[in-house]
């Protein structure tokens, strides 16, 4: 892309496949992850008049909402989805508290956001 107007069309595309339900505690509580990821590549010319390319990385992450099951007021299939968000926020945060703490295995696979 090239412009800001090209992003922001892939982001109202992507936004279509993004789940969002009502609960007790939030009216649009997130349902789904999102990872969007921004690769930026400028290129310019050096002192010595190389072309030297930058890049640079920037992750846009939305999380599914984490909430207690009983303030929600979930119940049904509402409440199972709101456990398997927990869940899985809660190995994503294995994951994340192992590669912080510098440990010898970070458990990657159990999650599908770092698999």
């Amino acid at each position: 892309v090239n412009t800001a107007g090209e992003i922001f069309h892939i982001l109202e595309g992507t936004n279509k496949h993004r789940r969002t339900a009502e609960t007790l505690c939030n009216k649009q509580s997130s349902r789904s992850h999102s990872i969007f990821t921004l690769k930026i590549f400028m290129k310019e010319r050096a002192l010595d008049e190389e072309e030297v390319i930058k890049t640079g990385l920037l992750h846009l992450v939305d999380l599914a909402g984490s909430e207690c099951v009983g303030r929600s007021g979930a119940q049904g299939e509402r409440k199972k989805e709101a456990g398997q968000i927990n869940q899985s926020l809660l190995t994503l945060g294995r994951v994340i508290t192992a590669l912080v703490e510098h440990q010898p295995h970070v458990p990657y696979r159990e999650s599908k956001l770092t698999r």
